[in-house]
């Protein structure tokens, strides 16, 4: 069997008949496999926070207000929350590609997690025009987040451990986002 596509719709083509598909808009969702499968990858590039940065370490206020709830009239500010979490993953890590990590196995798992990161942004990217008023004041809190562990990064001149830093801002935010969430649209 053999699939063509168009724009239009989609034809299914087999030996014996033609079947006429028509595309459907799909749902405006994050994918909970995607999450969850990054924060493993991240997880297992470098393990628990190593005792050699425990000195360099630097406490990052955690916006956990942006990833809260009180109400479903609320959901729409988190996955925005959410996708903006991703944006911003992304352009940290577009920002300094370069780093490779102390060894192979790091640096591939570093990949996978941005491939896996940019991958959530692409399909989920119809949750960017989604309205929630709320939002402003959440993007305000990410913002700031984001821009001190960049200056964290910058400060520590990229080092190992400034990186392991961001590993574990990381980590901490993608938990928080998996664990506390039960009302966000995922796909799971």
């Amino acid at each position: 069997m053999s699939l063509l596509y168009n724009d239009k719709y989609r034809v299914v083509k087999n030996k014996r008949q033609f079947i006429k598909v028509w595309s459907r808009p799909t749902n405006c969702i994050l994918r909970e496999d995607l999450l969850k499968r990054s924060y493993t990858v991240i997880e297992t590039a470098g393990g628990l926070f190593p005792v050699q940065c425990l000195d360099e370490n630097v406490v990052i206020p955690f916006p956990q207000n942006a990833f809260e709830s009180d109400n479903t009239d609320q959901v729409t500010g988190v996955e925005k929350s959410v996708y903006q979490t991703l944006e911003n993953i992304n352009a940290l890590f577009e920002k300094f590609e370069d780093y490779t990590g102390p060894d192979q196995r790091f640096t591939e798992n570093w990949n996978e997690f941005r491939g896996l990161v940019y991958r959530q942004i692409k399909e989920s990217k119809c949750i960017k025009s989604e309205a929630a008023q709320d939002f402003p004041s959440r993007e305000a809190s990410l913002k700031v987040y984001f821009e001190t562990i960049t200056s964290t990064l910058k400060e520590k001149d990229f080092s190992y451990c400034a990186w392991e830093i961001v590993r574990k801002e990381i980590l901490h935010t993608l938990k928080f986002i998996l664990d506390v969430n039960s009302n966000v649209k995922f796909l799971r």
